[in-house]
């Protein structure tokens, strides 16, 4: 499959606004004191955590791309 320039620009996009929801989610849930909240909030982070990973895959089988480096590379941004 060939994905355009701009589809990959709309993935890059994608997954910097998942990365960036993921980061903020991961940061408030260590300022929250109520366990009922942060639980909510650490699943929030699960999720867009989860959307990014997905869409690396995607973007990975569809562009043939080495998964083992950009994997690395992704968990490194995730912390």
């Amino acid at each position: 499959m060939q994905i355009s320039s701009k589809d990959l620009q709309y993935l890059a996009d994608e997954m910097s606004w998942e990365l960036i929801a993921f980061k903020k989610c991961h940061h408030f849930a260590g300022e929250i004191q109520d366990p009922q909240i942060k639980a909510v909030i650490d699943k929030m982070g699960a999720m867009h955590q989860q959307h990014y990973q997905a869409l690396l895959q995607c973007l990975q089988s569809a562009t043939g791309t080495n998964g083992q480096q950009s994997q690395m590379q992704s968990n490194s941004y995730m912390q």
